[in-house]
């Protein structure tokens, strides 16, 4: 038994039905409701279009938030570099 009454589920299937995403059949008092294959495949090839539209416009916001973190450490590290004293003293190498 669902948890919904049966106009409710007649509004839905109804629903699902003007959006072709079932079909029904009479069988006597009842109507038997399945899928449609076609109106599946359209919804299918919306979603892929709006994921894949989605996921690229997520990747280039990542690169570009990517590049700008990038840039900020590089100029961070560069400051703090040219702030740091230079030591006079050979190191191990140099002084081989």
């Amino acid at each position: 038994m669902l948890p919904v009454t049966r106009p409710a589920v007649s509004l839905h299937l109804k629903v699902l039905k003007d959006a072709r995403l079932v079909r029904d059949v009479a069988a006597g008092t009842r109507r038997i409701y399945q899928l449609d294959p076609d109106g599946l495949t359209v919804l299918r090839a919306y979603l892929d279009r709006l994921w894949a539209g989605a996921l690229d416009r997520f990747a280039a916001a990542a690169e570009h938030a990517h590049q700008i973190e990038t840039s900020a450490d590089t100029s961070i590290n560069t400051s703090r570099a040219a702030n740091q004293p230079t030591s006079t003293t050979p190191t191990k190498e140099q002084s081989k």
